[in-house]
């Protein structure tokens, strides 16, 4: 399990596909959850939707059911991610609605200006957070929205909290930590959620206007 938790910042090869696999399986609920709670914003004027990081692609399936009128855009720097999304969002890709782009948040910049970022389980990915949160906010247009959604370190499982910082990832202690880093890059009005009991909860989704 070690050696697959270190695959989960950019999965490859047959290692990565297994990841993925956990991933979905592991992750479905909290894509599924964080696509809802996008939703039930009743956001107006959302026609370009970016997922940083979108993984085996359940939060994107979830994301074109929202917002049916959109066309989104799925960008991952794992080519066994963008397969497994691809496969698993087939049908919106041939229709022209789902684009599937290799890259990073600075992939942004190509696409903007954007009305909605989705970003599920990367924040702990980026080594420089403040700037590709800043990159992010440069891409939305104004009132446009980023949700990310994370886990904090006492909540991830026990492989998670020991190997992610060995590889250089960055885990967050309060939910603090995260709103100070939104105001940093320049987004206002950030609303926390969370996923399950407070006591044990399943993850976090932050909320915040550009």
């Amino acid at each position: 399990m070690s050696v697959i938790a270190s695959q989960f910042g950019r999965p490859h090869g047959l290692l990565g596909r297994l990841a993925g696999r956990l991933m979905a399986r592991g992750n479905a609920d909290f894509n599924r959850w964080v696509a809802g709670e996008v939703s039930a914003l009743g956001l107006q004027g959302v026609e370009r939707v970016v997922e940083i990081g979108p993984g085996p692609g359940i939060c994107l399936q979830e994301t074109l059911r929202a917002f049916p009128a959109a066309r989104v855009w799925g960008v991952d720097p794992s080519l066994e991610m963008l397969s497994q999304a691809r496969r698993r969002n087939a049908a919106e890709i041939r229709s022209g609605r789902l684009v599937m782009v290799e890259g990073d948040v600075g992939s942004l910049a190509a696409l903007a200006p954007v009305d909605l970022v989705i970003a599920c389980h990367v924040l702990y990915f980026w080594h420089q957070p403040g700037k590709e949160l800043a990159l992010i906010r440069r891409a939305l247009r104004a009132g446009g929205r980023l949700a990310l959604g994370y886990q904090l370190r006492r909540n991830m499982p026990a492989v998670s909290q020991r190997n992610f910082p060995r590889e250089g990832h960055v885990l967050y202690d309060a939910d603090d930590q995260v709103s100070v880093l939104l105001a940093s890059a320049g987004f206002k009005d950030a609303g926390i959620l969370v996923k399950g009991p407070s006591e044990a909860p399943e993850g976090q989704l932050a909320i915040a206007e550009a």
